[in-house]
């Protein structure tokens, strides 16, 4: 080796170190930047006919584990996901209350017990029915406020799908334009590792919104999708929208099809293409997926909740139950029943038996006015054990008969012997079946000369008669937002006592008072399984107060589960990223060890420099 290839060697050597030193100067200065990683020199042996000639200076890296990373982004998306959570039914149960409280849904529910109570003891006190209804009017105010609350929170997941929407879109636009910057970087040698950690930064930000997987291609760039595998980038970036409703109220649900659906739903625009994200199962985890289901599952529930409580409490209070009158027809028996005073919503309970079998059957048949309500589902009543046959009674009679024939079997006879009256016969064939009983359950609309019940809660300022109506909309949906109490009833307490007119019930009289309490305190009422208390086939039964103290409860343990899980899925968030820093992060002092060998390498490629350079006065000397 010449004296000219040692110099240069040793120039070599001068560059690598000052690029390593000023790589460990940006990673001691980084030290503290989040998302940054330690960044390492690279070089390699110059070699030139097969000889060395000093130090190449390669582009510089970093070392990341890209398994390790992608779990950090899974699990960060379910910690996301679980922090909507957390924050939102967080405040669900702060507005339901705990169940010993006086100002919950369960303690107002006690309360109006507990009036009804000193109203039957002196149902003659003026006092005791205003404080009666007062009670009344305090909790039909609270389910109103409560659905007003439910729907605001609502609206406040579907604004904050938009945002988040919104922040997708402009990360994916940074990821692709980086994915451009980092192709041509790379194509030319030069370090793109400060570009992949800015890359890495959108995609672990994106995460966090939905979950996504990225996959790197050969070129440095990556291209990234959809958790259930749907493109969202590769050399261009998708276009996501969301059509934001700005006003959802308790009817409001999503829907595949476009035309029924009356919340939002994001689409993802590649070309041509659009496919509806939601529908296609695209968001498992992440903010979105945390916001979409408040929005569509978690707080519709609570919504049918108070719905539930609400429909029972003015149902309980109101209906009549009506019994059918024996008739027969040659040798056929039955029971024939007045449909007239049925409102939509109403219902015709048949009870038959197959002989001689002995299998009893029991059938409900719900008045329904708009056809297209049909036909009802079987779980349109919370009873297991029924058959529920929805008959539109907006037609002459003579068709309600034939579809009610048709849903029964042949060994059952219905007809309609005049006016609004139905009967139901066995064929009078030995062994075949008997018709066991017939009754109506009825909403009265009136206060008075319709039975011990009273309609005290009724439908909306337009005092609809609340009958659970299944039209649509069903009646049952929102109306713990419409729930109020009975004008008349306001105006004239002494409804709350006298309960027939002719002869007119004194005032003084405990019947009715009393007949409230006990369908108020009734042990058998069944919910409906949709709200999540009880099964279909095994409804939730009790009372109206031990419901609300159960959906209270409810609320209570969701909101104690999420924040328990939110916590745990956080220290695995914590734990991943603990590795990964440890891992990729810099650390001063290895980055000190580093500092130190440049120092020393530096300073042996300058005292070789210094030695060539006395070695050349010395072979200028010798010619002197």
């Amino acid at each position: 080796m010449s004296l000219y290839s040692a110099i240069g060697s040793a120039i070599s050597g001068l560059n690598a170190s000052q690029a390593g030193l000023d790589l460990v100067s940006r990673n001691i200065a980084n030290s503290g930047t989040p998302g940054y990683t330690r960044k390492t020199q690279v070089v390699q042996n110059n070699i030139a006919g097969g000889e060395g000639i000093g130090v190449q200076l390669l582009a510089a890296t970093r070392n990341v584990d890209r398994f390790l990373q992608q779990q950090i982004r899974t699990e960060g998306a379910a910690t996301a996901r679980l922090n909507v959570y957390t924050t939102f039914l967080g405040r669900i149960d702060t507005m339901f209350g705990t169940p010993e409280s006086s100002s919950s849904i369960a303690g107002s529910v006690t309360a109006l017990e507990t009036r009804l109570q000193a109203l039957a003891t002196t149902p003659d006190d003026p006092a005791a029915r205003q404080t009666f209804l007062n009670a009344a009017s305090n909790l039909a105010s609270q389910l109103n406020s409560m659905t007003k609350q439910i729907q605001g929170m609502r609206q406040e997941a579907e604004q904050n799908i938009s945002a988040a929407v919104s922040q997708a879109n402009t990360l994916l636009k940074s990821v692709a334009d980086l994915n451009n910057q980092i192709a041509q970087r790379q194509a030319s040698s030069l370090s793109v590792a400060d570009l992949q950690d800015k890359r890495d930064a959108a995609i672990n930000s994106l995460s966090q919104l939905m979950d996504i997987k990225a996959l790197e291609r050969d070129d440095g760039t990556v291209a990234l999708f959809t958790g259930g595998g749907q493109l969202l980038l590769d050399k261009q970036a998708v276009q996501l929208t969301f059509d934001a409703h700005l006003n959802l109220d308790a009817g409001s649900s999503y829907n595949i099809d476009a035309s029924k659906r009356t919340v939002g739903t994001v689409t993802l625009q590649n070309g041509t293409t659009s496919v509806d994200l939601i529908a296609s199962g695209a968001f498992r985890s992440g903010s979105i997926a945390g916001y979409l289901e408040m929005r569509d599952k978690v707080l519709p529930q609570a919504q049918a909740q108070l719905d539930e409580l609400a429909s029972q409490l003015a149902l309980s209070l109101s209906q009549e139950t009506v019994a059918g009158t024996a008739t027969s027809s040659g040798a056929a028996t039955g029971y024939s029943i007045d449909t007239g005073a049925l409102l939509s919503g109403n219902t015709i309970h048949l009870t038959y038996t197959d002989t001689p079998a002995g299998t009893k059957h029991n059938v409900t048949i719900v008045k329904v006015t708009d056809p297209s309500a049909l036909p009802l589902s079987n779980m349109a009543t919370s009873d297991p054990n029924d058959v529920v046959i929805g008959i539109n009674f907006n037609q002459p009679m003579a068709g309600i008969v034939a579809d009610i024939q048709a849903a029964l079997p042949a060994s059952v006879t219905v007809s309609n012997p005049g006016g609004t009256t139905l009967s139901f016969l066995d064929d009078g064939a030995a062994g075949t079946s008997d018709v066991n009983g017939v009754s109506a359950t009825v909403t009265p609309t009136s206060l008075a000369d319709a039975g011990t019940g009273l309609p005290l809660f009724v439908d909306g300022t337009a005092q609809r008669p609340y009958s659970g109506s299944f039209d649509n909309p069903p009646q049952i949906t929102g109306f713990a937002g419409r729930i109020a109490v009975n004008k008349a009833v306001l105006a004239d307490d002494t409804s709350l006592v006298i309960y027939r007119t002719s002869p007119q019930t004194l005032i003084g009289d405990d019947t009715r008072p009393n007949d409230l309490l006990r369908r108020l305190t009734d042990g058998s009422r069944l919910y409906s399984a949709s709200t999540g208390i009880g099964s279909a086939t095994t409804p939730f039964a009790g009372s109206l107060d031990s419901f609300a103290r159960r959906i209270v409860s409810f609320q209570s343990s969701q909101a104690a589960n999420a924040s328990s899980d939110a916590q745990a899925q956080q220290i695995v968030s914590n734990t991943l990223e603990d590795k990964f820093n440890s891992d990729t992060g810099v650390n001063i002092d290895s980055e000190m060890s580093n500092l130190i060998m440049l120092q020393n390498t530096y300073a042996a490629n300058a005292r070789v420099i210094t030695t060539i350079s006395e070695l050349f006065q010395v072979l200028l000397s010798i010619g002197r």
